[in-house]
């Protein structure tokens, strides 16, 4: 037996030992409640060993998410005064800039 599986089988067992048999039958039917502590290690090891080895990285995290947040827009028309492309029921750049010179 590995030192690994040695140390969780212990730390199963204690934590057997502390469950009360009241503790036990209070617990929902739908619950699989182990009978024994080496049938608590089967489990509980499929959910202790069910982690990640590292931490992803930032840049591995935002290299899967660039497909969900680029997307080609679909919003862009010319603007009636000018012509210049400009986000839709918005003022463009160089009509805003014309009107501001005006009003100033």
């Amino acid at each position: 037996m590995s030192l690994a599986l040695a140390q969780k089988s212990s730390f199963i067992s204690s934590l057997w030992a502390k469950l009360s048999s009241t503790t036990l039958q209070a617990l929902p039917t739908y619950i699989h409640v182990p009978t024994s502590p080496s049938s608590a290690l089967e489990w509980v090891s499929s959910i202790l060993w069910a982690v990640p080895k590292k931490k992803t990285t930032h840049r591995k995290k935002r290299l899967r998410m660039t497909t969900k947040w680029l997307r080609p827009m679909q919003n862009i028309t010319p603007c009636p005064f000018c012509g210049s492309p400009t986000l839709m029921h918005n003022i463009c750049r160089k009509c805003y800039m014309e009107a501001r010179r005006r009003a100033l």
